[in-house]
């Protein structure tokens, strides 16, 4: 399966293309295309010309709130339903350390929205890929990540050494 990567007014291209490129392919997916908008009146008609070649669209925008740039002209123009705090309505966020992205579906296809953030993509990219996986059959995971206690580590080093914490 392909997967297009489309900036909006980013920034960090070069590290958020090399996390996602390394995260799709964990699951099979290769980054066919990637292209740059920096034209909000572009942005629908950049958005449908990856959709008419590829099954996912990855869209990072610029990121100076709590969600990117892209997402409130996205819902408008796809009509998704906001509520009373402008949150998309059946449509899966996907929490990053202080960002939220989102996963757009239609039968067929679907679409990220992520903030310009390497590290916050990071975060974001196991809950989406969770899901990008079920719907498209994709195999592979993401690498279980191990967080040791570094405090207990040092102490159990100390205590082979026969000195005391």
């Amino acid at each position: 399966m392909d997967a297009e990567i489309l900036f909006y007014f980013a920034r960090r291209t070069s590290a958020c293309q090399r996390t996602l490129g390394r995260a799709a392919a964990l699951f099979g997916v290769k980054v066919a295309d990637v292209r740059v908008c920096a034209r909000e009146r572009s942005l629908s008609s950049e958005l449908a010309r990856l959709l008419r070649r590829g099954t996912v669209v990855f869209l990072v925008g610029s990121c100076p709130g709590r969600r990117p740039d892209c997402a409130e002209p996205v819902f408008r123009t796809l009509r998704v339903p906001l509520d009373r705090q402008g949150e998309p309505r059946g449509v899966l966020r996907v929490r990053g350390g202080e960002k939220t992205g989102y996963v757009v579906e239609s039968v067929d296809q679907a679409i990220l929205l992520l903030p310009d953030d390497p590290y916050e993509i990071l975060k974001m990219l196991p809950a989406a890929f969770g899901r990008l996986k079920r719907k498209f059959g994709l195999p592979g995971e993401f690498p279980k990540a191990e967080h040791p206690d570094y405090g207990k580590l040092v102490a159990a080093c100390m205590e082979r050494q026969g000195e005391r914490a």
